[in-house]
């Protein structure tokens, strides 16, 4: 900022008729004394002097006082009472700049003291360069140099390089450099040469040949300090955050090594471990294989004798003996669910209509709450818990300040347009530069994107009769004085006037016609510039009179390290939002408004991304919508496949011959069945809505697309199930077809009521998770299971009664009244055939997986290989959901997410949030007494772990604490702000009469009488309590400006949000009695966060963080970002997936355990199946590269209620089998339910999922379609191949009783192979 440094140059020296061919460089000798002719540049020379110095007159020795006390102690003085008088005001920006550092501001101050009006000024300063005035009585001087040992240059830079600007979030050296990329020689090349100096100061280290009189010397850094010194015994140390090479600061975090991955001779560790363990055992059995295989070879027989001898030999001893190996477990659970089931049957059958009538009263109450249904599409409502940390602090801090932003954000490039090189005549330390520009700043394009931002502006909307501008809805920060919103582009630079990029000025040093290219170097190098000397004089501040921080107006320059060449333009709009969303409607409507102008917005040369804070929810709600067709269709194909399915294919009796005969289908068929159990599973998942809608909950759209496909996968084995067993089943003499469905629904019942209570249970325990996705989804999905499962025991079982006697009286289904024609009537003591399916899994299926002991343990071998190989890969698993990922293919909001993550330089803001009150209201922490202030504050003599300090040494740590700069302090900037800069000025006034007395005068204000608030007494920098309290109100009200007095410290702009406080005021009395600070946020911003890892790592950091401030202040302290209500819940994502499927796979076994008849070995085999398939599912994940996240977690929740289905059934088949050996045993299980379990949920769902391949949304192909395919499959082969092969070996012993009901001549004696891992 030049503006400070320009009249540091204003000095003036005395003599007129000099000898100017000696100088005269000796003790008590000025080179320069008093004022000048003007300069050709501007201010004025001073004039060559070359005498010994006068003496200080009483009037300059007053205004040195402060300033300079070493000369104007002394008697001797090279500057006179005006020149005094002028370098006391020109230093009073920087003073405002540097005192919140006393060593600094001193170290920085003398040098001009000394170089102004030392009375030994000619020891360490010579003129280079003069010329005769225009009266020609004197010679002005019209370059000096000043000479400074290389260890005064250093410890003078040092001293003063890291005092922070926190209002505008950087260091003030960019301020006193004119430069982002300041070093030590680049500050005193500015210091001495800048578009505003009146002349060029030299800052040589050595001394040339010397024709002069006397010697040079070099100043020395004797009388400098360092900033950790402390300028008198009774002042303070600079601040850790103005230096930080202050031993009193608090450590620096200890910053962990790099987590090395657990490796074994260069590979995976825990792979190798479970590879190791699984050969072992591999060995071990397949040694233990070959010695039973051999040792039944040399005892083989003949099989006929060993059948016949296995015959004659079992008798009741046999039996007994038998009964040491198997399971004498009772069965008085299954005789108690079979005479209910029964008993139930028997009712429902005998009066359909009272079940009917019932079950329509109850599905229609529930399926009424739909009046009440609620779907929502809202981020939050989706990923974040009401009761989470970070929710509940979004809404203290929504209801405390304001809540954030509605953002609005464009990034523009020009990949198309090459990069230009051009010529900058601005750095003389360097000479003329040539600048490698990027193309997006060619005149044309840059034009074209000004033009982009103006229509922007000028973007209108209509909410009713009004029109609403975007002045009506953003966020303007110095309103109600100044109605400019808060727009961060590059155009800011030149006030979002378009003309000025037109503008060319020459430059008078060179003759350089200086174009829009030059003002755009100094405002990347300076944002704060506020005059622009070489460029008519233009600011680079924002009509709002901030910075426009290049690191947030431009993108994509980081890897090559020059913002000049960035790649993207970054235009950002904030608006204003409201905690009573029917506030926000006039917001709502200009952004549509807007995404409408940026969708119609076409230029060839010129590629951008856009979004606004609705953009998200509304693309949200397009995909549920844009989806329902693919989402319809793959139900539909999944109906009518259960529809034509379930009925059986028969043959032509006549022929004998295995074909389709159309006619005696259509007895057979179950379409009308088929349909009744579809309409079952839409009224379960209506119910279940409309249940959970009483009780005021909103529904999701995962809900809404997940819970169908999951009772249908639930749902529809259980009525395969069902309608087989009646199928298959031979009906008795005697008995009617009722008769017969009541018997068989009493066998297949408890077998239904086991896979639905397990998944019950086990969607019920997932609803214990935090998460709204999970938890939402249990409840619906837990419901809804059970609802389905009590149509189909009573409504479904009416309907299936009735659909019997129709089958048996020969008529068409459908048509039921329609009889079939007598040529396909069954003759008395016909069987219709099995299906193909059944056929081809008994015949087929079954013996080439159990007939053969090698294939059996094959099949353990590589069921147990993919288990280890799983459990390895799941640390490796990756934690979050790419945002880009929840959106349509085709949505606008998708290539914003991209060119955020490529060009963005800056992460989201960070407040870390001070409540100074407790809940009752009782303070904690006083910010207006010197306690509270250490403990916020950042400037000398605050506390080394005050908030602001402790902020400040992480942000030093960017890439460890993602935190990229030191925060804005407003009570920092509000001591800046009190303290008067001398004894005319300070940014506090009050008028001292006239209508305004004792109220704020503001810096605009030149003309009015104001006095200073604080006129004198400011030990320390610091305010008294009372003013504290006095001011803190004007000071936050204040708008920082630099007209006038030039006050850019007033706290509007940056803080007028930032302290929640009351007031208690009194007519006639400045300012407030007293004031009352409740809480109040210091901000600063993360690092760019690409992915899901650098956000979630970026939470954690700010969270620690926050929990190490709160160890030193007494307040709560919490931070707050906008993404940390979505990101939270993946810090302990991986303890809650374990949790969550562990819930739910010990509520399976549990079940389990108590409806197979407290048989444990059932119950373990039964939940070994399921957690394999789980662990497996995991497996699949890494393997296809899907995260762990809140929609993978639903996935994994439901696929353990799919996991029961294919295992349940089966593994209850196999319990109740009574068949001899394990073997026969998996076989009868297999033939029996094998089919049921393939074609009621493998085929079906397989079906539905294929469509699913072709949704637009790329969340459905990658977590409903990769992961339904893995589901269904991995059930698949558990269920079919793993498990029976699994009950071969391991499965529960037969249990005796129906052995001794059934009678002896019902056990099978036919030889079989026997078990090989068992002894004979």
């Amino acid at each position: 900022m030049e503006l400070l440094l320009v009249s540091l140059l204003f000095l003036v020296v005395g003599g007129q008729d000099t000898n100017i061919t000696t100088m005269i460089h000796k003790p008590g000798y000025c080179m320069m004394y008093s004022n000048g002719d003007a300069s050709k540049v501007t201010g004025n020379y001073v004039r060559f002097y070359n005498k010994p110095a006068p003496d200080i007159d009483f009037i300059t020795k007053a205004v040195l006082a402060d300033l300079c006390p070493e000369i104007a102690q002394g008697t001797k003085a090279c500057c006179d009472a005006s020149q005094a008088g002028t370098l006391k005001g020109s230093v009073a920006a920087a003073q405002s700049l540097l005192t919140k550092c006393e060593v600094s501001w001193k170290n920085f101050v003398s040098l001009y003291c000394k170089f102004t009006c030392s009375p030994d000024q000619s020891m360490f300063v010579n003129a280079t360069q003069l010329s005769l005035s225009e009266d020609k009585t004197f010679y002005n001087v019209e370059r000096v140099s000043t000479y400074l040992t290389d260890e005064y240059k250093s410890k003078y830079y040092n001293s003063i390089k890291d005092v922070s600007l926190p209002s505008a979030n950087m260091k003030a050296i960019v301020a006193l450099c004119g430069t982002t990329k300041c070093d030590q020689d680049r500050f005193f090349q500015f210091m001495g040469d800048n578009p505003l100096s009146p002349f060029p100061i030299d800052y040589p280290t050595s001394v040339g040949p010397n024709k002069d009189n006397g010697t040079i010397t070099p100043l020395e850094p004797d009388t400098l300090k360092y900033c950790w010194e402390k300028e008198t015994p009774d002042s303070w140390r600079c601040s850790c955050q103005d230096c930080p090479s202050n031993i009193t600061c608090a450590p620096p975090p200890e910053i962990p090594a790099p987590k090395s991955p657990f490796l074994i001779l260069g590979f995976d560790g825990p792979l190798v471990i479970l590879l190791i363990i699984y050969l072992s055992l591999f060995l071990i059995c397949l040694i233990h294989l070959s010695i039973n295989i051999h040792y039944r070879r040399l005892n083989q027989t003949d099989p006929m004798t060993r059948s016949a001898s296995i015959a004659s030999s079992i008798s009741e001893r046999h039996i007994e003996a038998l009964q040491g190996k198997v399971n004498q477990g009772c069965r008085v659970v299954d005789q108690v669910l079979h005479t209910f089931f029964t008993k139930w049957a028997t009712f429902a059958v005998s009066h359909p209509w009272i079940v009917i009538l019932i079950a329509t009263l109850l599905i229609g109450a529930f399926c009424g709450g739909m009046y009440f249904f609620v779907l929502t599409s809202a981020p939050i409502d989706l990923w974040s818990a009401p009761t989470s940390q970070t929710r509940l602090e979004k809404n203290k801090y929504d209801a405390t300040f304001v809540p954030f932003y509605r953002t609005t954000q464009v990034i523009v490039t020009a990949p198309k347009v090459p990069a230009f090189n051009y010529t900058i005549h601005r750095d003389e330390l360097d000479g003329p530069v040539v600048q490698t520009f990027s193309g997006i700043f060619k005149k044309e394009i840059f034009k074209k994107i000004f033009d982009m931002q103006e229509g922007i502006m000028n973007v209108k909307a209509k909410v009713g009769n009004r029109t609403i501008g975007v002045k009506d809805v953003c966020f303007v920060p110095l309103a109600p004085d100044v109605d400019e919103c808060a727009l961060i582009s590059p155009f800011q630079w030149f006030q979002n006037n378009k003309s000025a990029v037109d503008v060319v000025v020459t430059d008078n040093k060179n003759g350089h016609n200086a174009t829009y290219l030059e003002h755009i170097y100094r405002c990347v190098s300076s944002p704060l510039e506020t005059a622009d000397a070489s460029f008519d004089i233009m600011s680079c501040l924002t009509t709002f009179f901030g910075p426009a921080q290049v690191n947030i107006a431009l993108g994509g320059f980081s890897d090559k390290g020059d913002p000049l060449q960035a790649d993207a333009i970054v235009l950002s709009l904030p608006l204003n939002n409201h905690l009573n969303e029917t506030l926000n409607a006039d917001a709502e409507a200009w952004e549509l408004a807007y995404i409408d102008y940026m969708k119609a917005w076409n230029d060839s040369d010129i590629e951008f991304a856009f979004q606004a804070e609705r953009s998200i929810e509304d693309e949200l709600q397009r995909e549920a919508y844009q989806d329902i067709f693919t989402v319809a269709l793959s139900y539909f194909l999944m109906f009518g496949y259960v529809a034509v399915m379930l009925g059986k294919v028969s043959c032509c009796a006549d022929t004998g011959v295995p074909l389709y005969c159309l006619r005696r289908w259509m007895v057979d068929a179950k379409i009308s069945l088929g349909l009744a159990g579809v309409l079952f599973v839409l009224l379960s998942v209506v119910g279940s809505l409309g249940i959970f809608s009483y009780a005021g909950y909103k529904s999701t759209v995962i809900i809404m697309e997940v819970i169908p496909f999951l009772v249908l996968a639930v749902g529809v084995d259980n009525i395969f199930i069902l309608v087989q067993a009646v199928q298959r089943d031979v009906l008795q003499p005697g008995e009617s077809g009722n008769e017969q469905l009541v018997r068989i629904f009493g066998d297949v019942a408890p077998s239904m009521l086991l896979s639905a209570s397990s998944e019950v249970i086990a969607f019920a325990c997932g609803s214990l998770s935090s998460q709204p996705a999970v938890h939402d989804f249990s409840l619906y999905a837990s419901v809804a299971v059970f609802l389905n499962f009590l149509l189909q025991v009573s409504v479904f079982l009416v309907l299936l009664s009735w659909d019997r006697q129709r089958e048996l009286a020969e008529r068409v289904d459908v048509f039921c009244c329609v009889p079939a024609s007598s040529d396909v009537h069954l003759s008395e003591g016909e069987t219709r055939p099995h299906s193909p399916l059944y056929l081809m899994v008994s015949k087929v299926w079954v013996p080439a997986l159990l007939n053969t002991t090698v294939v059996r343990f094959l099949v353990m071998s590589f069921f147990g290989l993919t288990f280890c190989l799983s459990i390895a890969a799941i640390p490796h698993l990756s934690i979050g959901l790419d945002q880009q990922l929840a959106l349509p293919k085709d949505s606008y909001v998708g290539p914003y997410f991209e060119y955020l993550s490529k060009y963005l330089e800056v992460g989201a803001p960070v407040y870390f949030v001070v409540e100074m009150e407790d809940e009752d209201g009782n303070h904690t922490l006083n910010a207006s007494s010197l306690t509270g202030q250490n403990q916020l504050c950042g400037v000398s003599g605050c506390n080394t772990d005050s908030v602001v300090s402790l902020v400040n040494i992480y942000a030093n740590f960017s890439d460890f604490s993602r935190l990229a700069q030191p925060p804005n302090s407003w009570i920092d900037d509000y001591f800046d702000w009190l303290e008067p800069t001398d004894e005319y000025y300070s940014c506090c006034r009050y008028y001292s009469s006239g209508d305004k007395k004792d109220q704020f005068c503001p810096s605009t204000d030149e003309m009015g009488s104001c006095s200073m608030c604080i006129e004198s007494g400011y030990p320390n920098h610091r305010p008294n309590p009372q003013e504290f309290e006095q001011y803190l109100e004007w000071y936050l009200k204040d708008n920082p400006t630099t007209k006038g007095y030039a006050c850019t410290k007033g706290g509007h702009a940056a803080y007028g949000n930032a302290v929640k406080y009351t007031t208690t005021k009194q007519k006639g009395t400045r300012g407030s009695v007293s004031t009352n600070v409740s809480a109040s946020y210091f901000m600063t911003y993360h690092t760019t966060c690409r992915n899901s890892s650098d956000f979630i790592e970026a939470y954690k950091q700010a969270r620690n963080l926050s929990e190490l401030i709160k160890q030193s202040v007494d307040a709560n302290v919490y931070p707050y970002s906008v993404f940390y209500v979505y990101y939270e819940m993946y810090v302990t994502m991986v303890n809650q997936v374990a949790i969550n499927l562990s819930v739910c796979i010990v509520a399976v076994f549990i079940v389990s355990f108590i409806l197979l008849n407290f048989n444990f070995m059932s119950s373990v085999i039964t939940t070994t199946t399921v957690l394999m398939i789980t662990v497996n599912m995991l497996g699949m994940m890494y393997v296809l590269d899907i995260n762990i996240n809140p929609v993978s977690l639903v996935n994994l929740v439901m696929s353990v209620g799919i996991s029961v289905e294919f295992s349940s059934h089966i593994t209850r088949s196999f319990s109740l089998s009574r068949q001899l050996g394990r073997v026969d045993r998996a076989k009868e299980a297999l033939s029996k339910t094998g089919s049921s379990v393939l074609s009621g949920i493998f085929m079906t769902k397989l079906i539905g999922i294929s469509v699913l391949a072709f949704a637009k949304s790329q969340i459905f192909q990658i977590y409903y379609f990769r992961m339904y395919v893995c589901i269904v499959a991995l059930g698949m082969l558990h269920g079919l191949v793993f498990l029976p092969v699994f009950l071969t070996f391991f499965g529960p012993a037969r249990n005796t009783k129906p052995l001794r009901s059934s009678g002896y001549q019902k056990i099978k004696t036919e030889p079989s192979e026997r078990d090989p891992l068992l002894p004979e």
